[in-house]
């Protein structure tokens, strides 16, 4: 029973010290900050899924999901060598997310591409050649507008 103790207890020592070195989120100054390997970063990956409950229906997209944590792991890496910056940086729930893929969802930020689609101007208000406004309108008239309401004890336009 002894010999099989001290095996078990030096795993026992290696897996919390492995966990604790893999545990990006702790970082302080004593934590050792650098690369990881694939198997770091896939054994940090798999301890990330369970602790965000994510997972992947699609084909191929727990790779490309893991791909993508990779590519953040080492910005997050890259990050937290810098010297005095006062903070570190962690994984969160967005770790799997690209940045485009994160302001697209969270920000409402449209990316570039998107935004020279939507910017195309439409005509629907263009004046026509030829075509002459008056100097003024009331909206009243036409039925545009409704009369100012009383919104009671709602301070919302209250300035």
């Amino acid at each position: 029973m002894k010999t099989l103790t001290l095996p078990l207890l030096l795993l026992l020592l290696l897996t919390v010290a492995a966990a604790t070195d893999m545990s990006i989120i702790t970082y302080d100054e004593t934590h050792a900050v650098g690369f990881k390997t694939d198997d770091e970063a896939t054994t940090l990956f798999e301890s990330w899924l369970v602790t965000h409950g994510k997972s992947y229906n699609a084909l191929g997209e727990k790779e490309k999901r893991f791909q993508i944590f990779k590519n953040n792991l080492r910005y997050i890496d890259e990050q937290n060598l810098v010297e005095d910056r006062g903070f570190k940086l962690g994984l969160n729930k967005f770790a799997d997310l690209t940045n485009e893929e994160y302001r697209s969802k969270y920000t409402g930020i449209k990316s570039k591409d998107l935004r020279k689609k939507v910017s195309a101007k439409s005509g629907r208000y263009a004046t026509l050649s030829g075509e002459s406004l008056p100097e003024s309108v009331d909206w009243r008239e036409s039925g545009a507008v409704a009369t100012v309401k009383d919104q009671g004890s709602c301070d919302s336009s209250a300035i």
